[in-house]
């Protein structure tokens, strides 16, 4: 539920375009009890993936909650990160975009 809320909401802001310019970004979203969620966002908009992608940028796993409250703007990325409750792989650059997208939308 949430990960279809997050991405009509990036869907519908059309100023976040710029971000991703010639680029294709794929987050995986891991819940602990469930299985995981891929995120494609383009400069054409975001789509989730049904079959798991060849290539991942980012992922973020933690409790689904922690995860949902993330997405849906009630704590930011950053504070779960900083208490230990959601984990990220990727980039310290694929973190700044993936923070960026989630505050804007």
């Amino acid at each position: 539920m949430y990960v279809t809320t997050f991405i009509s909401n990036f869907n519908k802001a059309r100023f976040l375009t710029p971000l991703l310019l010639n680029q294709t970004l794929v987050v995986e979203i891991r819940p602990y009890q469930e299985s995981s969620h891929f995120i494609e966002f383009t400069s054409n908009g975001a789509k989730k993936l049904v079959s798991p992608p060849k290539k991942i940028d980012f992922t973020l796993e933690g409790d689904e909650q922690d995860i949902s409250e993330v997405l849906l703007h009630n704590v930011s990325l950053k504070q779960l990160i900083a208490f230990g409750k959601i984990s990220i792989k990727g980039t310290y650059r694929t973190f700044l975009r993936v923070e960026a997208i989630i505050k804007l939308c």
